[in-house]
């Protein structure tokens, strides 16, 4: 049975939403605090942490993009990356913010399958330019929630 977009926003699950809004927001305040110390005064800790919070970070918004774009457009994704270009193509967000959140993602992939490749000083600047685009994210989320409710 295929349902339209408007009986299916009903069924998106608010409380999976919020738990991943709640996770997106404490990494991204790590995030923050830790890149707003130079690159070079990071401690070999601070800098693997900038990794794992990266992971964190967008696997929280791909879980929200991946649950919108099923129960509110009755799509699948081939992965994290695709999902937020498709959330992008329905209008849910811009699209230029669509494509920065899959590169997002796409670093996710490297620093979990390829970290041995990964340039810590790139995911760091990577991190200062790229928060702005979460918390976009976020607020096209909460106006998403708005609406339906």
């Amino acid at each position: 049975m295929i349902r339209s977009a408007e009986a299916s926003v009903r069924m998106v699950n608010e409380e999976l939403i919020e738990a991943r809004i709640r996770e997106m927001n404490d990494a991204m305040g790590l995030l923050k605090r830790i890149t707003s110390t130079g690159f070079e005064d990071l401690s070999i800790y601070e800098r693997l942490s900038l990794r794992y919070l990266v992971i964190q970070l967008v696997e929280a918004a791909s879980g929200i993009c991946l649950h919108v774009l099923m129960d509110a457009y009755n799509e699948r994704a081939e992965g994290y990356p695709e999902c937020f270009i498709r959330l992008g193509e329905k209008g849910f967000m811009p699209e230029g913010l669509a494509r920065r959140l899959a590169l997002a993602a796409r670093l996710r992939n490297l620093l979990v399958h390829r970290y041995w490749t990964i340039d810590d000083r790139k995911v760091y600047e990577s991190v200062r330019r790229g928060l702005r685009d979460f918390e976009d994210f976020l607020r096209y989320v909460r106006d998403f929630l708005k609406k339906r409710g």
